[in-house]
């Protein structure tokens, strides 16, 4: 195999590859996705094990309404064959008062009813009234306002309020950590606020059956089925560059040739490795190497013999589990506790296909360092802290193990995200939605190589996980495809 010759190849199955490949295919180009994972999906690929489906990590879309996924099913034609659930409003957050009460969310009609929500977060009747002030302006701010805050931190925006502690425990660690995975101090609040006005506004909480990589799978058939390839289990070694343009790529099974190559493998890697520095300005790479990716995740899934959560997701968080660069450095080296907010999913609680009968896999997710090198019993040393945090929110799990597996992010880099920079590849995300990394500061997704592209969370979306790397990929096809056109002119 080798030498066939493509309109564009797209290197990686992550969201931002897929959903680009196969609206490319849609268009009428002649397009190969190559991926090097036997599944779809990226960090969101779905796993199986034992009778039982699950993503690596938890994996939660949002918003509900106005969906990215839609908007790339509805145009490749494949609505129906889409398992996107949305199970509701999740009662299975639980906040742990200063007193150490455990205190799940209770029922409520609306997503945001602000009377239920300060109750359960201990706001105090003389501070609600700030607490009411502070969420109409995240949730109703213009997006012209929006745009004015790209270089503040979601830190330095609250700090114009006098905000209650269990709100900025809500905000902070319910959300930023969660959807950002990244400490609310260098977080851009622009970003921020948009996905919170996702998050109230549109719903949150969206899942799909059989995992989001299922999801991919379905995108990867639509590639297929408008004409293009698909080669999975296939890595890319090089992107071939000749006389400063791209003219294809060579893999493991052989070189294929386009006049465009788009790359989903993450800048810095693509840039680094793929291309390599000698085809690029000193200064690009300088800029190259000075991005900074999110923080990683860890966690355990744990394959339980019963059900012991009713919900389908959670947060478990305090007034104290907030993360900010100098806590996170600080419990890196050691030097304090490495606990903070904790997210939890269960699959089978919005699709029962995900495990046998009568059973459950219960998924946690951590913070913890990127540098796929950190040593086994470092990453060990904060899984501890944090399962007990969850075995004191679920007492009844501990017995109810008969297997479990636990990733870190030396998994992650390991399947993902080639390990190109120190202390770098095990990030949940990607490139970090930090301050300078966003709005008119975001990278470009045109490289400055002739026919090169990037696609995916480092470039040209807004929004939380695959629903930004989905927006990348809506656009970037836009963008090439009027590339391709003009090339063609010439």
């Amino acid at each position: 195999m080798g030498k066939e010759s493509y309109d564009i190849i797209v290197i990686g199955a992550g969201f931002g590859g897929c959903s680009s490949a196969a609206l490319l295919a849609k268009r009428g180009l002649k397009v190969l996705l190559i991926e090097k994972n036997a599944n779809a999906g990226g960090k969101a690929m779905a796993l199986s094990k034992n009778g039982f489906t699950y993503a690596a990590w938890v994996v939660v879309g949002a918003p509900v309404l106005e969906n990215k996924h839609d908007i790339v099913l509805k145009e490749l034609g494949m609505e129906d064959r889409s398992g996107l659930v949305a199970p509701g409003r999740s009662q299975g957050n639980i906040f742990i008062s200063d007193s150490g009460e455990f205190k799940f969310l209770p029922d409520m009609e609306q997503f945001m009813d602000p009377e239920v929500m300060f109750e359960w977060l201990e706001v105090k009747p003389e501070e609600q009234e700030e607490a009411y002030r502070i969420l109409t302006d995240i949730s109703l701010m213009p997006p012209e306002e929006i745009a004015k805050l790209h270089d503040t931190s979601f830190d330095d925006f609250l700090s114009r309020y006098t905000v209650p502690s269990g709100l900025h425990a809500f905000l902070c660690s319910l959300l930023v950590d969660l959807l950002f995975v990244l400490p609310s101090d260098v977080c851009a609040a622009s970003e921020a606020i948009v996905c919170m006005q996702d998050m109230f506004l549109r719903d949150g909480g969206l899942f799909h059956k059989g995992g989001f990589g299922a999801l991919a799978e379905i995108y990867c058939d639509g590639v297929r089925e408008n004409g293009g390839t698909v080669l999975m289990g296939t890595r890319t070694e090089k992107i071939i560059i000749e006389d400063g343009k791209v003219t294809g790529v060579q893999t493991e099974k052989g070189n294929f040739n386009a006049p465009i190559v788009i790359s989903n493998a993450g800048i810095q890697p693509t840039a680094l490795k793929l291309v390599g520095e000698e085809h690029f300005d000193k200064s690009y790479i300088a800029y190259i190497k000075d991005l900074v990716p999110s923080v990683a995740l860890m966690g355990t899934r744990y394959f339980l013999n019963k059900p012991v959560a009713k919900e389908p997701f959670g947060v478990i968080f305090s007034t104290k589990s907030a993360w900010t660069t100098e806590r996170f450095a600080k419990a890196t080296r050691g030097e304090t506790e490495k606990t903070g907010v904790i997210f939890y999913e269960v699959p089978s609680n919005y699709d029962p296909d995900a495990a046998p009968e009568g059973k459950q896999v219960f998924i946690t997710s951590y913070w913890c360092p990127a540098d796929p090198n950190t040593p086994p019993e470092e990453f060990e040393k904060w899984r501890k802290e944090s399962e007990s945090l969850v075995l004191e929110a679920f007492p009844e799990l501990e017995d109810c193990i008969e297997d479990k597996d636990v990733f870190t992010a030396f998994d992650v880099s390991k399947e993902t995200r080639d390990h190109v920079l120190p202390g770098q590849g095990g990030e949940c995300i990607g490139l970090g939605q930090f301050l300078g990394q966003c709005g008119d500061s975001k990278p470009s997704v045109q490289a400055p190589v002739q026919g090169l592209f990037y696609v995916g969370c480092d470039a040209g979306g807004i929004g939380v996980g695959t629903q930004q790397a989905v927006d990348s990929g809506i656009k970037l096809a836009d963008t090439v495809l009027t590339y391709y056109g003009m090339r063609a002119a010439t």
